[in-house]
């Protein structure tokens, strides 16, 4: 185990912008280490680090186990380290996904794992489209200018995906939402293309009717 005083990214919310309480906050931090476990050897006291994890909550202190500790350079700028995890989930979801340059993908969902996974998809060449329900969240990542992004009650909606994407709907849809709904699973099917992807990387029912997910998968 390690511990450190920490500068903490936290993200909370239950899909419908409340949290229950009490409960630990957050799961990405970034700090200094004040003190280690017997059998950590290759962290000390005064280095800093990046963590993710349960143990890694929007606290002064923390304690996280050495496999989610990530040693950094130096102090370097902590605000952007605290991201490392979160950010480390949006990139998991793209490399899932297995896209490639030139290709385009539909992001449902534009909380924080959300917008980095749209700036994530932009930087590797690929054209990101953005879902949420809420449209202060899609003003945020159309004001970023990567891609486009559009609420979900949007009339057309689809329509307008399958126009950007040339009407062959999207190569992958990633979901990075939070919420007991199965609509995002629903609209990733419609929006996909024929043998397209569909990635979970939120907290999403996983049910979902048979009509586009088997008609999809053929050949």
């Amino acid at each position: 185990m390690s511990q450190l005083k920490a500068g903490c990214c936290s993200n909370v919310s239950d899909g419908n912008g409340q949290a229950g309480f009490p409960s630990l906050t957050g799961y990405s931090c970034a700090g200094e280490v004040i003190s280690v476990g017997a059998k950590v050897s290759d962290i000390k006291i005064g280095d800093f680090v990046a963590c993710g994890g349960t143990g890694a909550a929007h606290s002064e202190y923390v304690s996280v186990s050495r496999n989610l500790c990530v040693k950094l350079s130096g102090s370097g700028n902590l605000e952007f380290a605290a991201f490392t995890t979160v950010a480390s989930i949006a990139m998991q979801g793209i490399r899932q996904a297995d896209l490639r340059l030139g290709e385009n993908c539909v992001v449902i969902g534009l909380g924080l794992v959300g917008q980095i996974t749209m700036q994530l998809l932009n930087a590797a060449g690929v054209f990101p489209i953005g879902i949420d329900v809420d449209e202060r969240q899609v003003v945020l990542a159309n004001k970023i200018g990567i891609g486009k992004s559009f609420v979900r009650k949007n009339t057309g909606l689809e329509k307008t995906i399958y126009e950007l994407t040339k009407s062959y709907g999207t190569d992958s849809v990633i979901i990075t939402a939070a919420t007991s709904s199965n609509d995002p699973v629903e609209l990733a099917g419609r929006l996909c293309r024929r043998k397209g992807k569909v990635v979970i990387v939120g907290a999403v029912p996983t049910g979902f009717t048979r009509e586009h997910f088997y008609k999809k998968s053929w050949n």
